[in-house]
């Protein structure tokens, strides 16, 4: 008895002087199983607006309210310069030229470097700018690198996002602002559109992204790189931008990683068949001298100080490409046509380090910051936002319709989708407008006839695949006249295979 209480004393002294630590509990994630689908949401009414016109008037500068101007040539950063009339390179290096690469199969001119293209004059006026040369030592340039809407809408009620419009063309110019009232977030639109009764707005839902860019851009993407950091999903998404013509001439290839450099990324274009009229928007925690290092990775660039903050001109560019780096903001930068920076490549002296804006901005560039506000101010919210003006045509299917039933379907004239990452994997939301209520009828109709079929038909999964099965069979729709909100979920195991496939489809195309 004595010897048990003793060793029962032992073991109680141990277990208070010695407690192990308790095992972390990891919660189990069925990657194969989708979260629960979103309720659809409602869409908030919006206001067609008559937009401004044209780009800003020249404005004046009183010349005693300028610092001095520095000696010309004065130097910012140490490299090399890049000789102005630089032999022209090909892009890809000693690669047989091919046909530019764009968003669809038919390209149209060869895709060949310029030296020092860009825009022909600085800008207008007199005066000389800073001006810093980055030079990209051994840069591995690679083959491989993304509307409209000018009436101006005013959102009316609660909800986060807005949106409906559209239209095509490739209009200069600086004509299309998205505006803020009330509480939501309001985006252009050409004509006056109805609410959509739901669920309350979440960011993105009912987003129009085309009104942040200049008029006549049909496909714009947002990318929030801040929401991706950390899980597998960053180095997925890097992964299917790495092809893309503007990544590699831009950033420098496999080795940019700039889901770490960038905070928020878009991407728009009123031309997807042309690289050289993509528009690039980025948010970054880096200060000038990082960014300056990040966009001159693949190729030198000439950097100026202007009326538009800090002036980037690439030496090494496709063919008529003319688009210019700005960093108007401090955090922020751009990829844009000289045509819609108006008066901002005018030189001014200034620091280059510390810049900004000081002449009039087009209304689109003073409006860009919002953009970002279409995916949510907080932690939480979609990791990807698109929208793509698609016409409204009326596609034929006939006899390939894969069995679903449908051999003619109406398609939205607009649509825009919100992809927000959760534990089990992602929540889908949108909203799609169409040039008619009857259209919209239609599509609600077939749609959910395919979205039945699908889900009864073990040889039409193995068709179109499953992951895309599922997606389709999550899907619901919500209508009022010629809008539409829908919600589907995507799982962990379907986002990776879908991922995979689109990633093949973009490699096989800038990569063949």
């Amino acid at each position: 008895m004595v010897s048990v209480l003793a060793h029962l004393a032992l073991g109680s002294a141990a277990f208070v002087l010695f407690k192990p630590t308790p095992l972390s509990r990891t919660e189990l994630v069925d990657i194969e199983v989708a979260p629960p689908p979103p309720m659809v949401e409602a869409l908030p009414p919006e206001v067609a607006r008559v937009p401004d016109q044209g780009p800003p008037a020249p404005d004046k500068i009183d010349p005693a309210s300028t610092n001095p101007t520095p000696p010309e040539g004065f130097a910012i950063d140490a490299g090399v310069d890049a000789p102005p009339d630089a032999v022209p390179i090909d892009a890809p290096i000693d690669a047989p030229r091919k046909r530019k690469p764009d968003a669809g199969i038919d390209a149209g001119e060869p895709m060949v470097a310029e030296a020092d293209a860009g825009v022909e004059d600085a800008g207008e006026g007199s005066g000389s700018g800073s001006a810093v040369v980055a030079e990209t030592p051994d840069a591995d340039v690679g083959t491989d690198a993304g509307t409209d809407d000018a009436t101006l809408v005013a959102t009316e009620g609660s909800g986060s996002g807005s949106g409906s419009g559209s239209g095509s063309g490739s209009g200069d110019g600086s004509a299309s602002i998205a505006m803020t009232q009330g509480t939501g977030s309001g985006s252009a639109g050409m004509t006056t559109e109805p609410a959509v009764d739901g669920a309350p707005t979440t960011a993105g839902t009912a987003a129009n992204l085309l009104t942040y860019l200049p008029q006549g851009h049909i496909l714009t993407v947002l990318i929030r790189f801040d929401r991706l950091r950390g899980t597998e999903w960053a180095p997925q998404t890097e992964r299917l931008l790495q092809p893309m013509p503007d990544y590699q001439f831009l950033f420098g290839g496999k080795g940019a990683n700039i889901v770490e450099k960038l905070e928020m990324l878009v991407i728009s274009t009123p031309s997807p068949k042309d690289i050289s009229a993509t528009t690039l928007v980025g948010r970054t925690k880096l200060g000038r001298a990082g960014l300056r290092d990040m966009l001159s990775a693949a190729s030198p660039v000439t950097w100026t100080t202007t009326k538009g903050g800090l002036l980037g001109k690439r030496t090494n560019v496709y063919r008529g490409d003319k688009r210019l780096f700005l960093s108007p903001f401090k955090g922020w930068f751009l990829l844009a046509q000289p045509a819609d920076l108006g008066n901002l490549t005018t030189p001014m002296p200034g620091d280059p380090d510390a810049i900004v804006a000081t002449g009039k901005l087009p209304p689109w560039l003073s409006n860009i910051r919002k953009i970002e506000s279409e995916s949510g101010d907080d932690t939480r919210g979609p990791a990807l936002v698109l929208t793509i003006s698609l016409g409204g045509k009326r596609v034929e299917l006939g006899d390939d319709d894969f069995g679903l039933g449908v051999k003619a379907l109406p398609t939205p004239d607009r649509i825009s989708l919100a992809m927000e990452l959760v534990k089990q994997g992602w929540l889908v939301r949108g909203n799609m407008r169409f040039l008619a209520e009857k259209d919209a009828t239609e599509f609600i109709a077939a749609a959910e006839a395919v979205r039945d079929r699908v889900g009864d038909s073990t040889a039409i999964q193995m068709v179109i695949g499953k992951p895309l099965a599922r997606v389709v069979k999550n899907l619901s729709f919500a209508r009022t006249g010629g809008r539409v909100s829908y919600t589907t979920s995507i799982s962990i195991a379907d986002g990776r295979a879908i991922l995979a496939a689109v990633a093949q489809q973009l490699d096989s195309y800038f990569r063949p």
